[in-house]
């Protein structure tokens, strides 16, 4: 069931307010999220939280740009 609560949260997050997804990216790298539950709880906390300017998105690609190989 935890599998398909965190697809509907990914869903919300890359077709919903601008930026959030690459926050949820770059904070399930920072963490080490590997499990679902984890994923979850991340999830809930970028949907919860403030919106994203232009800026830290920008910041947030920038990242995970960095950090991915």
């Amino acid at each position: 069931m935890n599998w398909f609560r965190l697809k509907f949260l990914e869903n919300k997050l890359a077709f919903g307010e601008f930026g959030k997804h690459k926050k949820y990216l770059r904070l399930c790298h920072e963490r080490e999220a590997t499990t679902t539950a984890a994923r979850v709880k991340i999830a809930q906390e970028v949907l919860d939280g403030p919106g994203i300017n232009s800026l830290e998105s920008w910041a947030h690609d920038i990242y995970l740009k960095e950090h991915s190989a």
